[in-house]
């Protein structure tokens, strides 16, 4: 059975996959607009590349907007940390040592 974690980290990469942008999607569509008389050929390219860097923003900015949401779904569940096993490790091992 998935972990919670797992279960958010599909779903975060499920979303991220549905609104990237790739190069050749960009291409298609700004071909598309010049097909039409929508754009001039000499205005694809920086079309092109304005459309990616706006889909790496947007991406970037869903990335830190889900981080963001994922850490406190996950603070509020009050699960423990990968630095509070740890702690919980040490603190068993010196137990573990005066019982020897």
């Amino acid at each position: 059975m998935a972990s919670i974690r797992e279960l958010l980290e599909q779903s975060v990469l499920m979303g991220l996959g549905a609104v990237s942008l790739t190069r050749e999607t960009a291409q298609n569509l700004v071909d598309e607009m010049v097909k039409r008389g929508q754009a001039q050929r000499e205005e694809a390219s920086d079309m092109v590349e304005q459309l990616i860097q706006r889909g790496e923003k947007e991406r970037n900015a869903l990335r830190k907007l889900i981080r963001e949401e994922v850490q406190e779904v996950l603070k509020e569940l009050q699960l423990p940390t990968h630095a509070d096993m740890k702690a919980v490790e040490r603190k068993l091992d010196a137990i573990l040592q005066k019982l020897e």
